[in-house]
Parts: C-alpha cells; structure tokens; sequence
C-alpha cells in the first residue's frame, strides 16, 4: 500500500465506531505517554500555525525553542471527536516531540518515523490502527490532497498492512 492507496482508504473508508471504553482506554494510554514524554517542556498553545516562515516550516526556530524548555502548537483544526479537543492537544505535543526527539522533519520520511515511535509504544492490535489511522491516514491525506481531511475519522487498516509497512518504516528509522 503506497501513500496514494493509503490517503485514499482513509477517504472511502467510513469511520469506524469505537466503544465507549475503548475511547477512554485510548485517551488514557495518550495521557500516560505524556506523563512521562512531555517533561520538561512548557507548551504554549496559539491561534496561528507557529514556526512557519514563509510557506516553510522552520525547523531551526522549533530546535531553538525546544531547546529554551517550550514549544508552541497550534489549536487550529483541534475537532477531534476521538480524543476531544484537550487530549488531541496533548496527542500534538506529543506528535512533535517526537519529530525532535527522532532529529526528523516533517516531510513523509519524517511522519513516518514519528508515526512508527507511537504506534510501537504499544502492543494492543486497535491501539496501534487507531495511531495508524491518527497519523499516517490523515497525513496521507494532506500529502496527496494538500491539507488535512475536513472529517478526522479513525479509519481501522487491516493489521497486515501495518506488518507489510513495518519494514518501511524501519528502513526510514535509520
């Protein structure tokens, strides 16, 4: 499955509907990563879309606050029904934190060795599609139709489709 048949699964694909305790199972298991992955770090959220320069994403400005102890994300399109608007917030510091941690842009090799860092934080098989779907299925989306899809669903892959991109993603791992 390639970044085009990805974007294009997550489309067609109506969402899937999770339970009630597997939605809060999930937001708990985003909460605990943040615990321990978010000290350290003051975050500020704003109203614009921070450390873009031009029509270019300035990875020195991001180090440079990152490494003053904060770091700014955006509360624009914060309409996740999943993880409620709080949490997604969370999921989002988390998400780019990783980006630095990894020393990885934001381009696809970056996605995916940041979706690939989350997803292995866990062995529960929904767990894992539900990242997928939350990182990989919507960055498709906006790499192939240049923005983000107006319905941020979760869309569950097939579990083989995560096994066959594993090797891809350790491949852009190192």
């Amino acid at each position: 499955m390639n970044l085009e048949d990805i974007a294009r699964y997550y489309i067609d694909t109506p969402a899937y509907d999770l339970s009630p305790s597997v939605v809060k199972g999930f937001r708990q298991f985003i909460v605990d990563i943040a615990q321990v992955e978010l000290q350290g770090i003051e975050f500020q959220y704003v109203d614009f879309f921070p450390y873009m320069k031009g029509t270019e994403l300035s990875l020195e400005h991001i180090y440079r606050d990152y490494n003053q102890g904060k770091l700014m994300i955006t509360t624009q399109f914060n309409n996740s029904d999943l993880l409620g608007s709080d949490i997604n917030l969370i999921f989002r510091c988390i998400h780019e934190i990783h980006h630095i941690k990894l020393n990885v842009g934001f381009d696809l090799e970056g996605e995916f060795a940041t979706a690939v860092h989350l997803i292995e934080k866990t062995d529960n098989l929904l767990f894992k599609q539900i990242l997928f779907s939350e990182s990989l299925g919507q960055i498709a989306v906006r790499l192939c139709q240049g923005k983000f899809p107006d319905d941020q669903k979760v869309v569950l892959f097939e579990p083989e489709v995560l096994h066959c991109l594993k090797k891809e993603w350790k491949s852009l791992l190192n």
